[in-house]
């Protein structure tokens, strides 16, 4: 299967060696499966092929990426309904699989395969990052679609996220804006500080503690790229199993740089970041009846959760 990827390096990218702009901006490859690419003739710059990963971009410039024969990752097919009516289908999506065709991910999604088990075009109403379990709201048309976000301010979404540290709090909030994180080296993380662009505001509750670990409750009362994770790392929370605001910058960077490893699973303690999206309440697109959709704790957070000492 032939793809071609086309993308203009933005302004933040100046002056990055090829091999790093593409491990950066297209994770789904490591830093070394990049060189390969470059080495394979697959990348263009600016309509010349770029055959040396030391090369330096430049804002503006164009790059094309030829993807001969992408094998596409596996990924947990083990989806399940929790509610349908003529207009909607709200989904229990697995904790391995992105919701729209992205980067190295095309027929593996969530929409193509159940556009496909289902015989029928459908239209994700929200997002949930590929890595986030739970709730995820379909509309059948585009007339239910532009109903259901007129009314998404009154929608409430509510999460359970495993995290580290034993939470002291019953409950707690953090309200610190959001923005781009000037102190890191990876330049798609973002941080919680006074001063930044995006107004942020997330409730959370403690559910239980398990010795050196807690299931919190979260729910967003704004709907800001990556909240809850950045929040909770900004609270001393960090959610198990997640590269890019867990533990340690670092991982992420070594998920970019050699892809995942056993090593790499090992420091992580979890295949994925532990986060799902629990409930969701919404008024019905055409009669405005409350709609409330509930996905179970998912077996792999179980299964964590039944290995640890209470």
């Amino acid at each position: 299967m032939e793809r071609i990827i086309e993308s203009t390096v933005p302004e933040n990218f100046d002056g990055y060696r090829l091999d790093r702009y593409l491990a950066e901006r297209f994770t789904y490859l490591s830093r070394s499966a990049w060189q390969r690419e470059i080495g394979a003739g697959n990348i263009s710059l600016n309509g010349s092929v770029a055959a040396n990963y030391h090369k330096r971009v430049r804002a503006g410039d164009f790059m094309a990426f030829t993807g001969q024969d992408i094998e596409e990752p596996d990924v947990d097919r083990d989806y399940s309904f929790l509610y349908e009516d003529d207009d909607i289908l709200a989904v229990n999506k697995p904790g391995n699989i992105p919701v729209h065709p992205s980067g190295r991910f095309f027929h593996n999604t969530l929409l193509t395969i159940l556009q496909e088990d289902r015989g029928q075009s459908l239209f994700p109403v929200h997002r949930l990052d590929r890595e986030t379990s739970g709730v995820i709201l379909f509309a059948k048309n585009a007339v239910t679609v532009s109903l259901l976000n007129k009314k998404s301010d009154s929608w409430e979404k509510i999460y359970l996220a495993l995290v580290h540290g034993a939470v002291g709090e019953e409950t707690f909030m953090d309200n610190t804006p959001i923005g781009s994180d000037p102190l890191s080296r990876i330049q798609k993380r973002r941080a919680a500080y006074e001063g930044a662009p995006e107004e942020a505001l997330t409730l959370f509750e403690r559910i239980s503690v398990f010795g050196k670990y807690s299931l919190v409750q979260a729910s967003l009362k704004t709907g800001r790229q990556h909240q809850i994770r950045i929040h909770l790392l900004h609270q001393g929370y960090p959610i198990v199993g997640d590269k890019l605001y867990g533990l340690d910058e670092r991982y992420y960077l070594e998920f970019i740089e050699k892809g995942y490893t056993p090593e790499l699973l090992a420091k992580l303690g979890f295949r994925r970041s532990a986060l799902h999206a629990w409930k969701l309440h919404f008024p019905h697109p055409r009669t405005g009846k409350i709609i409330s959709v509930m996905a179970p704790l998912p077996r792999d957070m179980e299964e964590f959760i039944g290995g640890l000492e209470i």
